[in-house]
Formats: C-alpha cells, sequence, structure tokens
C-alpha cells in the first residue's frame, strides 16, 4: 500500500537519512520519533514536500498523483487539528458524512466510537479525549485504504485509549494498512503490529518478543515437529568439569549522573526500560541511566521479583496493580507508581506472568 525507499530529506534541521519503509494491506506500522519528524514524514506522504533522493509510491503510484484521485482513501488524523466548535459532534459528522458523500452510515460510526452520548454537545465542551475520538470518526466516514495517525493514545483517558484501539485493529481487519506515528516508544508499542525508531541515524526496527518466538517455531516439519538447530537442543553437560563461581546477592544497582554513581535497593526501582541500548531506570517518577544492559539487570534482578514482560521493558510485580487487555494482540501493565505508568505486555510473556502469579 504504502512503499518509501531510499529517501532522503533535510529541512529545518530535520534529516531523514535513506528512509525504506513498506506498509501492506492490513498491516500497522508505529513509528517512534519527534513531533516534527513525524510532521515531515506526513508531508512527504502527501506531497506537501518534495524528497530530495529516493521515492514514496502509494499503490505503486507516486504518491503525487495518487494524492490527485485517492485522497477520499486515506485518512489523517493530526495532533492538533482545528474545529468547527459551535457545531455538535453529530452535526459535525454529519455534515462531512455529507461533504464526503460517505458510504458508511455516521451513526454506526458515532457508535464505535462511543459517540452516540455526547452527540448532543458541542465540540467546544468536549475533553481532549472526546475530541481525539471525534477526530479519528470522521475518517472513518472516508473509503479508508491507508490510515496515517499521530499520537493515537498518547495522554488519552482510558476509556479512549480502549476504544481507539478497538477500531484501528477492527480498520486493520478490514484490510486498512496503518501508520502511527508517536514521541513515545511505549505507546507505539502498545498499539501493535511492527514498532520502529526514526532519528538522524535512520529508521530501526524495535524486535519484538512475539517475532522472535514466531521465527523460532516457523520451520516445521511434515511431523510437525520444530526444526531446531542442534545447537539449541539439549547436550550432555558433565557435571565435574563446570567451573563452580561464587554467587552473590546484588543489593544495590547503580545508575550515573553526571559524574556521580547513585545506587539504588531493587525495591525503590519500579521499572526499567532500554531503548537503543541504553538502560533507564524509573524511580519515583524520574529516569536514572544504568549502565548495565536489560538482559543483566534482569539476571540480577530476578530474585527481588522483577519480570521481563517485554523485550524492551523489566518490571517490579511489586508495583503492579493491574494486567489490562486493550485488543487480543495488545496489552499492557499499569503500576501503582508515582506517574500511574502504563509498560507494554508481550503477548508472548503473558503465561509466564500468569505462572508467576498464580492466576
Amino acid at each position: 500500500m504504502l512503499e518509501i525507499k531510499n529517501l532522503y530529506k533535510e529541512h529545518q534541521g530535520i534529516i531523514f537519512n535513506h528512509i525504506d519503509l513498506s506498509l501492506s494491506h492490513g498491516h500497522a506500522l508505529s513509528i517512534e520519533c519527534t513531533r516534527e519528524a513525524s510532521d515531515m514524514l506526513i508531508d512527504l506522504i502527501l506531497g506537501k514536500h518534495i524528497p530530495a533522493k529516493g521515492e514514496i509510491h502509494i499503490e505503486e503510484k507516486v504518491n503525487t498523483e495518487y494524492i490527485k484521485k485517492g485522497l477520499i482513501n486515506i485518512g489523517i488524523v493530526l495532533r492538533e487539528e482545528g474545529y468547527y466548535e459551535r457545531l455538535t459532534v453529530k452535526s459535525y459528522l454529519k455534515f462531512y458524512s455529507e461533504l464526503l458523500d460517505s458510504q458508511v452510515n455516521y451513526k454506526d460510526i458515532m457508535r464505535k466510537l462511543a459517540l452516540l452520548d455526547i452527540g448532543h454537545m458541542k465540540i467546544s465542551t468536549l475533553s481532549y479525549s472526546q475530541k481525539r475520538r471525534l477526530s479519528f470518526a470522521r475518517e472513518r466516514l472516508k473509503r479508508l485504504k491507508l490510515l496515517i495517525f499521530q499520537e493515537p493514545i498518547l495522554n488519552m483517558d482510558r476509556d479512549g485509549v480502549r476504544i481507539v484501539l478497538e477500531n484501528l485493529e477492527e480498520l486493520r481487519l478490514e484490510g486498512v494498512a496503518i501508520l502511527n506515528t508517536s514521541v513515545s516508544l511505549k505507546e507505539t508499542i502498545i498499539l501493535g503490529g511492527q514498532s520502529y525508531i526514526l532519528d538522524e541515524g535512520g529508521m530501526k526496527k524495535v524486535q519484538t518478543d512475539d517475532e522472535e518466538i514466531e521465527r523460532k517455531y516457523s520451520n516445521v516439519d511434515d511431523k510437525g515437529e520444530t526444526n531446531i538447530p542442534k545447537k539449541d537442543k539439549y547436550e550432555k553437560v558433565d557435571i565435574d568439569k563446570i567451573e563452580m563461581k561464587p554467587r552473590y546477592k546484588i543489593e544495590k544497582i547503580p545508575a550515573k549522573i553526571g559524574d556521580k554513581i547513585l545506587l539504588f535497593n531493587p525495591t525503590e526501582i519500579d521499572y526499567i526500560e532500554s531503548e537503543q541500548g541504553i538502560s533507564s531506570l524509573s524511580v519515583r517518577g524520574e529516569n536514572f541511566v544504568c549502565t548495565f544492559s536489560l538482559s543483566e539487570l534482569e539476571n540480577r534482578l530476578k530474585h527481588f521479583g522483577f519480570f521481563r514482560c517485554h523485550r524492551s521493558y523489566l518490571v517490579n510485580l511489586q508495583r503492579v496493580r493491574e494486567i489490562v487487555t486493550w485488543t487480543r494482540n495488545s496489552f499492557s501493565l499499569t503500576l501503582d507508581d508515582k506517574n500511574k505508568s502504563s509498560i507494554p505486555l508481550s503477548k508472548g510473556r503473558i503465561n509466564d506472568l500468569k505462572d508467576i502469579l498464580n492466576l
């Protein structure tokens, strides 16, 4: 559906360095990037900016040519939008339904975005979360083939997050290609699909646990058995030849601030996040850089109640308040820390967590 090849663009201090992106019908892709980078990427896709190098195609057509006739097939929900503030929710969507000559019943869309009970309210009186759902509803009136969504669930209330995720999943199952952008890596992971980080170094894919599991068990023989390389299978070990090393109980986790090294007790740490190989400890709502990798921290903290809930996250289970199911493929953990943090939970790790918690 959307194909970006070898894209290079420099504009107002933002650099896109040889970006490659491929998004098919019925798939979702989420990108963590700055707001400025998100704006420029969308402008490039919509033909408002011209690449210095590279190509952008939509349904195998040059994007600028496709936009001339196919804009009705592209939904765009921006982080900040203007509204006809004096209109009610119902009249606003009815107006766009007529304007777009929509084949979709706008009342049905209101129901899906939980707007029916506030249909009589003026837009000026709506909350932030309600306005975001209204913008999404407007774009669902189109004959969507591609949806571009800036910060779909950032700063949304809990009900709003659930509603948006359910609607995104419904569109994806209907064959719509979905491109999300956000300043939050956690958000891109919770949104599901493929997650990427976009910066001056280019586009980097965020590896997920589910992809790792799928890749490991994708090679199945005629007998239905997994073809695992010999080196991955159990081998006999001579216990007498094992070098026994002393075991130490790690009671302090170091973090750096300038020239100082802080030592935290494991119980002080709410969760640990790894981004581009750098581990960050979340303690009382503040983040501290740690020199250990996430895997090293996992080994050091597993006896203190820490759980690897996602490839990029390690969480203190004593801080977990809720296990939240957004959709059948999207899960998160809500913590009772200072910020009431929401941490991604990989689908492939749910059963392990249930075993630990005896659920």
